[in-house]
């Protein structure tokens, strides 16, 4: 076959028809549809990770990070609400490495004691702390080692609690490190331990966990409920590991040594411990957590100026001088605390009698409104019940708590709960008196609430629907606190 080069022979090939193809964005511009069906579908991813997340989460995962301007400084609790008294559980059979945390009687339950530098006694099965700041295994004496941070002895499933505001920088649910299942938060602009008149920003780790509640990238309130102790990683018995690093620690959680230096001392872990190994990397580089939470540092404040009953609305009545505390105004007013002075308003309407809590000294003094000269509320976080440990309560008389489900959960997304309060007739009860609030906890498993805690308000309508997001595939039954209603199981299912 031979070819003909065109050109030699002066010829050339030209289309009879030209059209004239639009650009690719001029056939999109033409067509609202795909614009319309573009945005519906981006709509429906981000709508669809807000429900399933949360906001926060959401917007950390789009702007990388958490806005700290949400996180106000309100003051400090303890990692743990209550311990059993040992010695008196003792004498019933009591272990804590036997028994767990529900199965203390509620009359053996007493406040975490105070911790001091001689308080830490890894000997003593009495003793609630096994290990002081900077301890060893040895004695768990304070300074005797190059432990970070302080343990706790308590049961397994003891609840675990924020110990300020904050967010959650971490969350570690595989077990595998040495603190096993661990919470890390992040604290922004709380007081330095160094000089409390300035602010820094703090890490507090939560180690040797039995199961974690906080998801990373969402705020935590303080006191908020972040999990339960058990003894998961490195650990002989249940006990809960709490540490509190500072920003400048060249990683969190930190720890005063590596591997590396562990082998090049030829020391094995537990001898580099109890040897004090880089000990003056962990003073410098971490503080010791339980002075810090009991010191409960005031928070920077401005006087703004004090309260004049003649500057208060005519609908308030006369105040005497002596009940209105001077009001102090923080840089800016977080969320939760707005949330707060929002629900003491609501129920001062209702016509409770609500009683002042006075502030100690070294408290953070929040602002006070007086409504009467016998009834005054305050904005403070403090006076709602905490997260972790709510001492029994009764419905009001002749009524009961039901909460009702479908019985089973694909794990794949939230289920919902529909909770009801009914009178003795069976028939719902609207705006319910309330001894307190009801408090959505797992009496077993684990799971998620939204919203976790609901007030007779919630309740106006007759029943109110919680979505609740089970964690792993064990069965859930969800417990009402502090009424000790508990539901049928929910068991996990394929379909």
């Amino acid at each position: 076959m031979h070819t003909v080069n065109r050109r030699r022979h002066g010829f050339t090939i030209r289309s009879m028809h030209t059209v004239a193809e639009p650009h690719v964005f001029h056939y999109l511009s033409q067509r609202a549809s795909f614009w319309i069906a573009a945005l519906s579908v981006i709509a429906y991813i981000a709508g669809n990770m807000m429900g399933q997340y949360g906001w926060h989460t959401f917007w950390a995962s789009v702007l990388g990070k958490t806005d700290d301007s949400l996180i106000v400084y309100t003051g400090t609790v303890t990692p743990i609400a209550q311990v059993p008294d040992y010695s008196r559980w003792g004498q019933y059979g009591g272990n804590p490495k036997e028994h767990t945390f529900t199965q203390v009687p509620i009359a053996l339950l007493v406040p975490l004691p105070k911790y001091s530098a001689g308080s830490a006694d890894a000997d003593n099965p009495s003793s609630v702390y096994s290990m002081g700041h900077l301890g060893s295994y040895a004695t768990g004496a304070e300074n005797s080692g190059s432990h970070v941070g302080v343990d706790i002895r308590v049961p397994t499933g003891t609840p675990i609690r924020a110990v300020m505001n904050g967010v959650v920088e971490r969350v570690d649910t595989t077990g595998n490190g040495g603190l096993g299942i661990m919470v890390m938060l992040r604290h922004p602009n709380v007081p330095d331990p160094s000089d409390p008149r300035k602010t820094t920003t703090l890490y507090s780790i939560y180690g040797h966990l039995n199961g974690a509640l906080a998801t990373a990238g969402s705020l935590v309130s303080k006191g908020e409920q972040i999990g339960y102790s058990g003894k998961t990683g490195f650990a002989t018995g249940p006990h809960l590991h709490f540490q509190m690093d500072r920003a400048e620690a060249l990683w969190h959680p930190f720890w005063p040594f590596t591997g590396e230096e562990q082998r090049t001392a030829g020391l094995s872990f537990v001898a580099a411990v109890d040897q004090g190994l880089n000990q003056a990397e962990g003073k410098k580089y971490t503080i010791n957590p339980m002075l810090y939470v009991q010191a409960n540092y005031p928070a920077a404040r401005t006087t703004i100026a004090s309260a004049d009953p003649g500057n208060l609305p005519a609908a308030r009545t006369g105040i005497a001088e002596s009940s209105v505390a001077p009001v102090w105004s923080t840089p800016r007013v977080s969320r939760l605390s707005r949330i707060a002075s929002r629900k003491e308003s609501r129920i001062a309407l209702r016509g409770r009698q609500v009683v002042a809590v006075q502030p100690a000294s070294s408290s953070v003094s929040l602002q006070t409104a007086v409504l009467s000269r016998s009834t005054v509320v305050t904005a403070s976080p403090e006076q709602l019940p905490p997260s972790g440990f709510h001492p029994a309560a009764a419905p009001p008389t002749g009524t009961t708590i039901e909460i009702t489900h479908d019985g089973d959960f694909t794990g794949r997304g939230w289920e919902e709960v529909r909770i009801r309060i009914l009178d003795g007739n069976g028939e719902v009860v609207r705006n319910p008196e309330l001894s307190s609030d009801i408090y959505l906890r797992t009496a077993f498993g684990e799971a998620e609430f939204r919203p976790a805690q609901l007030s007779a308000f919630d309740f106006e309508r007759g029943a109110m629907t919680v979505q609740v997001l089970p964690r792993g595939r064990r069965t859930v039954i969800i417990e009402a606190k502090p009424y000790g209603v508990t539901s049928r199981p929910m068991v996990y299912g394929e379909n």
